[in-house]
């Protein structure tokens, strides 16, 4: 059979293909532009398909990155009740990056309880609960301003900014040598933009570097430096050709040599063929390499950030960079700042949507009781607008401690993907902390049972003796002074409530000032957290008599005396300790009180007999409680023996005990 034959059989075996088995077989392939098209023209030929090629659309701007473009095509495909499992999934995220964050919050809630794929339920849940953070994170203040950078760039897409001495080098598909079918743009090379005024950020672009790297039909993107700006680490796509040695994005190295790039050479201990590998960023020190990848191992879905270091000439076995960073969503475009700073872009932390832009910081999280010195922990942190946007913001790099540039597909750029400058003056601005005083109310009793206690109302004073501010802690016994403190100052807390006697406590700021310059806003807050107990007043009356007056509580301690003696046992002792703690502090409040503690034997031998036993253990006591610091004219002992019996006649050995008894009872 001839080439001819082959040929004309080719071209009779196309034409039988429709335009949808076209359109499928292009998406399959991952030319998503071209399939798009594929799939419009059968919409056009074709309204009785319109749900599922309305989804399929859809599809075709989600997957080449354009994501807030396919919300009409999945609306339409869901009027339409398309049967398309992950259309309420995908909805949600095309609502978001169209800034309608509450109807996306309902379809991702609705998904994450009745959707047919487990790790994106879970993902669906998480991002229905971020979007209740979107108001906060729109609402914090931001002392950044930012620019396009309209010198240089296109219509084209231009993106991942690096400084590279006094050039800025960046990738861009304004070449066009040949349409990428995937997103129908080009393809991406790496450019440098060489500054004519610094201060203008005007320049000119020329390309980064020879053919060696730049090469047609492939990308070339995201550009990190190391060793003084000898070794280049970028990533690079393959052709898409069969015969192809490498399946998707990978990592490749060149160095500077004589003025020259060397051939670049794959990092085959870190980039695998079967991976996408990308976005790579050296630490300043040009030791520790991070890195995006879709890796088996990583999170559910989605992208993670990786990372390796640099051991005796050779990269280590990559790691994931672990769940404080890495979500089920993407994660991609690490950077670490001159200052160690870590930054990176993701979808699964709380943002506004699409990618934005996020930074590890550190954040108090409470006091030291030895060394009394903050305790500090990592915290991933929005940047907040206007660096990011519902659209991708992303790919940030620094060219002073306060500016830098990032990439944004947002609107009002010049075409896709565009570079913006930006200018953090917060530093110029004098920081501020202020610190509050916050506790909770709890309160104890004779068995030493502590318990929230709420509704407590507690005032807060100075070391004078100033009020200087008073509250009532909540339902759960939370409470948090609205005035600030300050540091280096002695507070005293008070707290009161009905039937409890009063509690106090202090409160030192003396040492506990943090220092201003390392915190990361303008300004900020600093809570201190302390507690305030309230004991029990077990004399507060408990039940009122028929005349509606309130009745004096009786108070029974369980005193265990040895057979035929007054002495006190240790655990009796135990229990008067406790006693006597109360006391001491409700004489503070009711100095005048007197109280009676009787002694009540059971009903076995003589009368006269317990009398005499029962008056010397409740002597016995009233002498412990002096020993203790009691005053001895505010009680009396009485020796009641088995006169007021709380069981009559009883029979059993419990009856018996119960009988055998110390109350305790305010006579003045």
């Amino acid at each position: 059979m001839n080439k001819l034959l082959l040929l004309v059989i080719f071209f009779a075996l196309s034409a039988c293909m429709t335009t949808m088995q076209k359109a499928k077989s292009k998406f399959d392939a991952a030319e998503y532009e071209t399939a798009m098209q594929l799939y419009k023209k059968h919409l056009s030929t074709n309204p009785t398909d319109a749900p599922i090629t309305n989804y399929q659309i859809g599809e075709c701007y989600r997957l080449s990155n354009r994501i807030k473009e396919s919300l009409p095509y999945y609306r339409t495909a869901l009027d339409g009740k398309a049967k398309a499992s992950k259309l309420n999934f995908y909805m949600g995220y095309a609502l978001k990056a169209n800034e309608q964050y509450a109807e996306a919050a309902a379809f991702l809630d609705k998904y994450s309880k009745s959707g047919a794929d487990a790790d994106l339920m879970r993902l669906a849940a998480q991002e229905a609960k971020n979007l209740k953070e979107i108001e906060k994170i729109k609402n914090t203040p931001s002392y950044t301003t930012i620019s396009n950078l309209e010198n240089l760039n296109t219509s084209a897409g231009e993106f991942s900014p690096m400084m590279y001495g006094e050039k800025l080098v960046f990738a861009s598909d304004r070449r066009k040598e040949k349409v990428f079918e995937t997103t129908g743009t080009g393809f991406q090379d790496l450019y440098a933009f060489e500054f004519t005024d610094t201060i203008k950020n005007t320049g000119a672009v020329q390309p980064f570097v020879g053919e060696n790297i730049n090469l047609d039909g492939h990308h070339e993107a995201e550009v990190t430096f190391g060793r003084g700006g000898k070794l280049m680490i970028f990533a690079r796509s393959n052709s898409g050709k069969k015969k192809e040695p490498h399946k998707d994005v990978n990592l490749f190295s060149s160095r500077l040599e004589d003025g020259q790039w060397t051939e670049p050479e794959l990092l085959d201990k870190i980039s695998l063929d079967d991976t996408w590998d990308a976005c790579p960023a050296l630490s300043p020190d040009g030791r520790t390499l991070y890195f995006a990848s879709n890796r088996k191992g990583g999170s559910q879905g989605g992208n993670d950030i990786y990372v390796s270091r640099l051991n005796q000439g050779s990269w280590s076995r990559p790691q994931n960079i672990g769940k404080l960073i890495n979500t089920a969503g993407d994660e991609m475009f690490p950077y670490v700042a001159p200052d160690g700073r870590f930054f990176f872009a993701s979808t699964g932390h709380q943002g506004l949507g699409g990618l934005d832009i996020f930074v590890l910081d550190t954040v108090q999280v409470g006091i030291d009781t030895v060394t009394k010195k903050p305790i500090l922990q990592p915290k991933v942190r929005n940047v907040g607008t206007p660096m990011n946007s519902s659209a991708d913001d992303f790919g940030i790099a620094y060219k002073s401690k306060v500016s830098g540039y990032f990439s944004s597909n947002r609107e009002g750029g010049k075409g896709d993907d565009d570079i913006y400058y930006f200018y953090n003056d917060s530093s110029d601005v004098k920081k501020t902390v202020t610190y509050f005083l916050r506790g909770v109310t709890y309160s104890t009793n004779l068995q030493n049972t502590q318990k929230l206690l709420p509704n407590v109302s507690v005032k807060l004073y100075d070391n004078n003796g100033t009020l200087i501010d008073s509250l009532l802690s909540d339902a759960s016994g939370n409470f948090s002074f609205p005035k600030p403190v300050e540091i280096d100052k002695i507070y005293n807390l008070n707290g009161q409530k009905i039937n409890y006697l009063s509690g106090s406590n202090s409160y030192s700021t003396v040492g506990r000032g943090v220092d201003v310059s390392k915190l990361p806003k303008k300004e900020n807050i600093i809570y201190f957290d302390t507690d305030l107990t309230l004991k029990v007043n077990e004399f507060a009356p408990t039940d009122t008599t028929k005349t509606g007056k309130p009745k004096d509580s009786i108070l029974e301690l369980v005193i265990l005396y040895e057979y035929d003696s007054a002495r006190i046992t240790s655990e009796a002792g135990k229990l008067l300790d406790d006693f006597s703690s109360f006391l001491l502090d409700y004489y503070r409040e009711y100095p005048n009180t007197v109280i009676e503690l009787g002694s009540h034997t059971d009903e076995r031998g003589s009368a006269n007999y317990n009398r005499r036993l029962a008056q010397r253990r409740a002597d016995s006591a009233v002498k412990y409680l002096i020993s203790k610091g009691i005053p001895q004219e505010k009680m009396v002992a009485k020796g009641y023996g088995e006169d007021l019996p709380k069981i009559k006649k009883a029979k059993t050995e419990a009856e018996h005990q119960t009988n055998r008894r110390t109350t305790v009872k305010i006579v003045k």
